[in-house]
C-alpha cells in the first residue's frame, strides 16, 4: 500500500502537506494552518456527533472506504468529546 494510502487526514504532517497545496482567496498559501486544522478538526467532531451510525456507515461507503467503520465507536467518542469539552454545543 501506498504511503499515502495509509496516513489519516487527521494526521498533522498529512493535513499540512494537503493544506500546502490549498491557497487562499487571494492566491496565497494560509498563515495560520493550525487555525485551519482546528477548525477542521472541531467540524469532523461536530459532524459525527451528530450522525447516526448508520448515517456514517453510508458515507464511509461513499467514500470509497473497504471494510466497515468503526461508526458506533467514531459517534459515542464524538459525542463525548463534545460533550466534555463544548457543553454548550451538545
Amino acid at each position: 500500500m501506498a504511503k499515502s494510502q495509509t496516513r489519516a487526514f487527521i494526521d498533522r504532517e498529512a493535513f499540512q502537506v494537503v493544506l500546502d497545496e490549498v491557497k487562499t482567496v487571494s492566491g496565497t498559501p494560509y498563515e495560520d494552518p493550525d487555525t485551519v486544522y482546528g477548525d477542521m478538526s472541531r467540524l469532523v467532531v461536530g459532524w459525527l456527533a451528530r450522525q447516526s451510525p448508520a448515517e456514517i456507515d453510508v458515507e464511509y461507503k461513499r467514500a470509497g472506504w473497504r471494510g466497515r467503520a468503526n461508526s458506533r465507536a467514531l459517534h459515542e467518542a464524538a459525542k463525548r468529546w463534545l460533550k466534555t469539552y463544548r457543553p454548550s454545543a451538545t
